[in-house]
């Protein structure tokens, strides 16, 4: 047995031997190892110059293998995207360029197999994209001459060459740059000359074939599926290759030409068809074609589309078609979704082309609507003209398609025929409930693709722009609401009954409705009943918004925990999945009264808990686990009686989920955060199983760590805001998940750092040990200096709080060590070199003027943490400012300066009294301090007047404690200090103890004047007596600033 495998990087030199051998490993080995080795060999030659050249010769090598050629076609595909453009790294050369370039139409050309030829069509499409017109100007005329000789010589060729063409318009057309649009157009009236005679010559072929005989099939069958592929073509050409299609008569010509033969190919479809049946299928795709090209005109050109030779007959031929369906409606197989994609990389639908054709129908009157009543906002410059144009387009719809008569007669049609519920509808629910059920739910796609729920949304637009229909419609109510309807058109009324909600609401008495109606209707026993259930459940969903009183209420709810009820045979998968879906939107509504619902709370949680255990599909477990979040979250406190039933499925729901499915886990986590802040306090007992989850979402190692991060967040902020002194132990050892995600500029970070700030304040004992205090500094600094507003001053007042509290379990010596911390983590350095170059910024003018690194906002972060240190033990900030320059005036000199300037830009009533008081705080210290800030008297009798001042006469109240100055909570001499601490009924546990934090803080329990009298009085003492202050001190101060403070000093502050 050999176990070689070839090293990575070991390359092989590439040879044509080499690479086929290489791709032969990669596409057909069933060995693992040969075949990551060869892949590895293939990846290593990437970055060779030959290499894609090589591929495609290997390509265009009919001998080779099959799937060695689709390998090769798929790597040159990839390349293009990585190396072709000239700006990539390795990028292809010219050289090799112009090589692939000249034999990309040979490799469609003269391929039969048709996956290879759609691969080789997709790489001359992404390359002409890039290319054209600037380094390949001359592509479309080389494809435009091939494709006029293939025509007259080849149909395989032909077949090649315009599915060359088609991926090339599909490329450009969906291009955004104006350039690839542009170059669509310059050659879009060529190629629909071209494409016209091409379309016209083969449909005439197949058609002389068929009616009179005339030609052989072999041809017939390139001449069919070529003109389908030109039809294509000239679809999205004509859309997206005139800024005006009607004002071009080739445009003009086709889209007549397109009318008339949906006609005659509609009635080769039917069942006395003049086309072979082997051929239906292929004359269908034609017919779903014509109907694209129109419903792509009306959305795409608009103001184009009512102007184009006879659209107005168009869309009411469509209507008529829609109408003819609708009375084989109820017989018709049904639309459903099939396995796979089409080569557009959409969902392939099967199912009766009649029911398409009226599918396609419903949309083109959908889009009709919304030309006549919503037209295309945009931002781009219009001429006077093109509003014109949109002005006659809106008059054109409004006055000769949707008349009266056509919308009532729209009207009728869809309520009484179309929403039936068809034998192929319940067979499809019957056979894939929750995927049926998904399918059909209101939010769903299913109206793209589905008759039904397309009709649906056509009479809400109906509705929504045409609200006098609603008087007709509610006469059809009262006659299909007898007691003797069959059910299935009572289902269909009600269905018409929810899209009217908004219209009738004022003239239908829904309330009786309910009581006398509904009630009985949900207990109907019937094979059948299902159904009605089911849209009961939707009906109810659509009408608590619109007009349900509080009266009738519990009979809503007591309908909604009869209809998931799983001992009610009639209450299948889908009715429970149904009501438990739409349960979301009546506990959403506005007017839900948490006390009203409490008598069916525990019920309901119970069948929604047991449905979930059921049920198999991760959207579905979604839905119900949505639902849980919403009625837990509009519970409120009432939810305390369900918390225990709730966290034990919580984490069964968790640990079902498998590791990928991070979906089920987010709602989880976010059912949980609901269920804390509805809790509130009582929530702290489930922190026990919560944290666990927590952890393991927070975990950074986790492959659903950042799947599940921001719900993992939110949860543990709410279980903060819930938790008090002393916290959980788990709970506690978390802080340290939270610390690696502050570097980040994101929400996530901001509550994370809102996270810290809480530990510090809960938990400082804890924050304060040698194992946190250092990591959680580091982090702090690091927000401190983040680019985020938000986050730098919350890192700024988390840094604020970590002083306080190693001040007060510590005192002088718990400041020290964390000071010491922050000179050793670089964060001092950091401040005072930024606050420097302000400095330097203030002192230089002119075109030399030095930028300084901060702004004035960080200044006054920075500024706050010195304050915090002085206010704490000014000895220590003399002691940490000394450490970058001794003597102290060294630094004082020009610190000074930038401190008392910024007072001018404290917006913050607190910061400013804060730095009040820490620059007051230095009067205490001897020289040779003592001497530096007499130097300063004026700036500090300047900074204290206005500072005083400014609190005596503030009537805003600063924050967290009442009003302003004659708040009776707050000191009448400084607003803000706190004579009291007042709660509300509101308050988490949180805000409790932040609010005593507050409290403690000199902030709020020291009169500014007081202080500041105090520490200037000991000072004249310690100078000699006010006769040497003033002689010696006093005398150099302005004599408007002495008398501003004296003024202050006579009226007691």
């Amino acid at each position: 047995m050999n176990f070689a495998i070839e090293a990575p990087g070991e390359a092989a030199p590439l040879s044509p031997w080499e690479l086929v051998k290489a791709l032969s490993g990669a596409a057909t080995s069933t060995d693992h190892a040969q075949r990551q080795s060869d892949s590895q060999q293939l990846q290593t030659w990437e970055s060779h110059p030959d290499y894609y050249p090589s591929l495609q010769t290997v390509y265009l090598d009919t001998q080779q293998d099959k799937q060695v050629r689709f390998l090769a076609i798929i790597l040159l595909k990839n390349g293009m995207d990585k190396y072709w453009r000239h700006t990539a790294r390795h990028a292809i050369k010219p050289e090799q360029k112009h090589l692939i370039r000249s034999r990309l139409l040979q490799g469609s050309f003269n391929e039969e197999d048709k996956t290879l030829a759609l691969h080789n069509a997709l790489v001359t499409a992404k390359i002409f994209r890039i290319d054209y017109p600037t380094e390949w100007p001359d592509a479309f005329s080389i494809l435009v001459e091939a494709i006029k000789a293939a025509n007259a010589s080849n149909p395989l060729h032909l077949r090649g060459a315009l599915l060359v063409l088609l991926r090339v318009v599909k490329e450009l057309g969906t291009a955004r740059l104006r350039k690839s649009q542009t170059a669509l157009q310059a050659v879009t009236p060529e190629l629909v000359e071209l494409l016209g005679a091409i379309y016209t010559e083969k449909t005439a072929y197949w058609q002389d074939l068929w009616t009179k005989g005339h030609g052989d099939e072999d041809t017939a069958d390139f001449a069919v599926e070529n003109s389908l592929t030109a039809l294509k073509i000239l679809r999205r050409l004509v859309t997206v290759g005139y800024e005006q299609p009607h004002a071009d008569s080739m445009v003009c010509g086709f889209w007549s030409l397109s009318q008339s033969q949906f006609d005659q190919f509609l009635s080769g479809v039917s069942q006395d068809s003049w086309i072979p049946v082997p051929y239906q299928d292929m004359v269908g795709k034609h017919l779903i074609q014509f109907t694209k090209l129109h419903i792509e005109m009306s959305e795409t050109r608009p103001a184009s589309f009512p102007q184009l030779p006879n659209s107005i007959p168009l869309a009411k031929a469509y209507w008529n078609l829609v109408k003819g369906f609708s009375e084989v409606f109820e017989k018709s197989g049904g639309i459903k979704q099939a396995p796979g994609e089409t080569s557009g990389g959409n969902r392939k639908h099967d199912g009766p082309l009649y029911e398409k054709l009226a599918l396609k129908g419903l949309l083109l009157l959908r889009s009709c609507m919304a030309i006549a009543h919503h037209p295309v906002q945009t931002f781009m410059y219009r001429s006077a003209q093109a509003k014109e144009m949109e002005k006659q387009a809106v008059h054109i719809l409004r006055d000769d398609l949707l008349t009266r008569d056509m919308l009532l007669d729209m009207m009728q049609v869809i309520v009484s025929k179309l929403f039936i519920f068809r034998k192929s509808d319940l067979e499809a629910w019957e056979e894939d409930p929750e995927g049926w059920e998904a399918q059909e739910r209101t939010e769903g796609q299913a109206y793209e693709w589905a008759v039904r729920p397309c009709a649906e949304r056509l009479l809400l637009d109906l509705l929504t722009h045409y609200k006098e229909l609603g008087e007709p419609l509610l006469a059809y109510f009262d006659l299909a609401t007898k007691a003797d309807m069959d059910i299935v058109s009572k289902e269909a009324a009600y269905c018409a009954l929810g899209c009217a909600a908004a219209v009738i609401h004022q003239s239908f008495n829904f309330d009786s409705f309910l009581t006398t109606s509904l009630v009985k209707d949900v207990q109907l026993q019937d094979r059948l009943a299902k159904l009605l259930r089911r849209r009961i459940a939707i009906l109810l969903s659509q009408w608590i918004s619109i007009k349900i009183s509080q009266a009738s209420r519990p009979a809503v709810y007591d309908i909604f925990r009869h209809l998931m009820n799983p001992d009610d045979q009639h209450n299948d998968e889908v009715v429970r999945i149904t009501a438990a879906r739409q349960l979301k939107y009546i506990a959403e509504d506005f007017e839900f009264i948490p006390e009203i619902f409490y008598p069916f709370a525990a019920d309901t949680f119970n069948l929604l808990v047991s449905l979930l255990q059921e049920v198999e599909s991760d959207e579905t477990k979604l839905a119900i686990l949505d639902t849980v979040r919403v009625i837990v979250s509009r519970m409120e406190t009432h939810i305390s009686q369900f918390g225990d039933a709730i966290m034990v499925t919580l984490p069964k729901v968790w640990e079902s989920a498998a590791s990928e499915e991070y979906m089920i886990k987010q709602s989880a986590l976010a059912i949980m955060s609901a269920l804390v802040s509805s809790m509130r306090v009582e929530s702290t007992r489930y922190q026990g199983a919560i944290i666990p989850l927590l952890n393991e979402a927070m975990n950074p190692e986790s492959a659903l760590h950042l799947h599940l991060i921001e719900e993992s967040v939110d949860l543990w902020k709410a279980i903060m805001m819930q938790s008090s002194p002393p916290l959980n132990p788990d709970l506690i050892q978390m802080v340290e998940l939270a610390l690696p995600l502050l570097e980040y500029e994101s929400e996530v970070a901001n509550q994370c750092l809102e996270i810290v700030k809480d530990y510090i304040i809960l938990a400082p004992n804890t924050i304060l040990t040698d194992a946190l205090r250092r990591p959680t500094l580091s982090a702090l600094a690091k927000a401190l200096d983040s680019k985020s507003r938000e986050q730098s001053q919350l890192g700024a007042k988390s840094v604020e709080h970590v002083i306080r509290a190693a001040e007060e379990f510590g005192g002088g010596q718990g400041v020290s060590i964390v000071i010491q911390d922050l000179l050793e983590i670089g964060v001092l350095r950091t401040m005072l070199e930024g606050l420097h170059s302000a400095w330097e910024s203030g002192q230089t003018t002119g075109p030399k003027r030095r930028a300084s690194k901060i702004n004035s906002l960080k200044e006054t972060d920075y500024f706050a943490i010195l304050a915090r240190i002085a206010l704490a033990d000014p000895a220590l900030l003399v002691g940490m400012l000394t450490s970058f320059g001794s003597p102290i005036d060294q630094v004082w000199s020009w610190l000074g300066t930038q401190w008392f300037a910024n007072f001018d830009c404290m917006a913050d009533v607190e910061r400013g009294k804060l730095s009040c008081l820490g620059l007051t705080r230095l009067w205490e210290l001897p020289n040779p301090v003592q001497d530096l800030v007499l130097a300063r008297l004026q700036d500090y009798l300047s900074m204290w007047t206005s500072v005083a001042t400014e609190l005596a006469d503030d009537t805003t109240g600063g924050s967290s404690g009442g009003g302003g100055a004659d708040d009776p909570l707050r000191s009448s001499r400084d607003s803000l200090v706190w004579t009291e601490i007042v709660g509300s009924e509101y308050d988490t546990p949180l805000d409790v103890s932040e609010r005593e934090f507050a409290a403690k803080d000199p902030v709020h329990r020291v009169v500014t004047f007081d202080f500041v009298k105090a520490r200037l009085g000991d000072m004249v003492q310690r100078v000699g007596g006010e006769q040497a202050f003033e002689a010696n001190w006093a005398v150099n101060v302005d004599r408007e600033v002495l008398a501003g403070f004296q003024r202050l000093s006579q009226s007691g502050g």
